[in-house]
Order: structure tokens, then C-alpha cells, then sequence
């Protein structure tokens, strides 16, 4: 029954359309903005006036706050103190040096023995 009146109203609107092609598309535009509306304040409206256009987002910014915070408690975790993370970035700097001046020595090496 419901297919037979979208049909009856699909005629009706190539006869109106035939008379009076203007008209024929506002009312069609007019009927998809009410449409559209109550859609819209059906699903909640959280996101807006056409927050149904967007899919599934509200999902994926869950997703995103939890990252951000096991991130942030990843970071609190694994923060040690700042008198041996001082020393250790000290350190960790004349190793990282001694390594990047021992590969410029090597490939240096190797360019003059071609």
C-alpha cells in the first residue's frame, strides 16, 4: 500500500511538473528539507542540524578520547624522576655521539678505499 501511494505521488508530480516545472522543484526541495529536519531531530541532534550526514563519529571521537587518554596515562607511568632522567639524557647523548662519530669514521673508511 505504501509503494502505491509513493507511485501515485511520483505521477502526480510529472503532471504538476509538466504545468509548472518551477513549483514542481520547490515543493520537491521544500519536502526533502522537512524530511531532512525531522530525520535530524529524530537521531538526536547531538551533531547539529544534519548531525546524520556525518555517520558514525560519535564512535570514533570514543575511540580517539580513549587513545588520548591511555596516552596521557602511558605518559604518567613511565616518567621517571628528573635527577636521573638529567643524568641519563647526559649519557645517553656522549653514547649516541661516540655511535655517530664511530659510522662517520667507517663510512669515511670505506669511501677512501674505493
Amino acid at each position: 500500500m505504501k509503494g502505491y501511494c509513493y507511485i501515485a505521488l511520483i505521477i502526480g508530480f510529472f503532471v504538476f511538473y509538466q504545468q509548472n516545472p518551477v513549483y514542481a522543484i520547490v515543493i520537491i526541495v521544500l519536502f526533502i528539507g522537512v524530511y531532512l529536519f525531522f530525520k535530524s531531530r529524530k537521531s538526536g541532534g547531538k551533531s547539529g542540524a544534519f548531525g546524520f550526514l556525518s555517520g558514525k563519529n560519535v564512535q570514533q571521537d570514543n575511540r580517539m578520547d580513549d587513545l588520548i587518554m591511555l596516552m596521557m596515562i602511558q605518559q604518567l607511568l613511565n616518567t621517571p624522576s628528573q635527577t636521573s632522567d638529567n643524568r641519563g639524557n647526559e649519557d645517553n647523548l656522549k653514547d649516541r655521539k661516540q655511535q655517530i662519530d664511530k659510522i662517520k669514521q667507517e663510512v669515511l673508511d670505506l669511501l677512501e678505499e674505493d
